[in-house]
């Protein structure tokens, strides 16, 4: 991702140096990520929760829904005003999704 671009586009709930710093960290995307086969989905077989940022710029929560339905998740949290990067923004809201399932297993 373009570094001037991820502030905006990627992290828009965080501090502008926290963006600076995801920015200036990144790494390059490799071959295998775009073509490595995955295998069978994990979603497919094992429970799930799910929590995503109501402001994505990356993902439209329209599709994060679709996959939190799909994957028939225990428990979905939207965030509202969060970014794509939810865990940083809010992580006591993402603490609270995984204490949650780690306490119904």
């Amino acid at each position: 991702m373009q570094q001037d671009k991820v502030h905006a586009q990627f992290a828009a709930d965080v501090p502008a140096n926290n963006a600076q710093l995801m920015a200036s960290t990144q790494r390059p995307i490799t071959e295998a990520t775009l073509n490595e086969a995955s295998g069978e989905p994990a979603w497919k077989s094992t429970p799930s929760w799910f929590i995503y940022g109501g402001r994505d710029l990356n993902i439209p929560p329209a599709a994060l829904s679709f996959l939190a339905n799909r994957a028939d998740s225990k428990e979905t949290v939207v965030v509202n005003g969060a970014s794509h990067v939810v865990m940083i923004s809010h992580p006591d809201a993402v603490v609270s999704v995984i204490e949650h399932a780690a306490s119904t297993q």
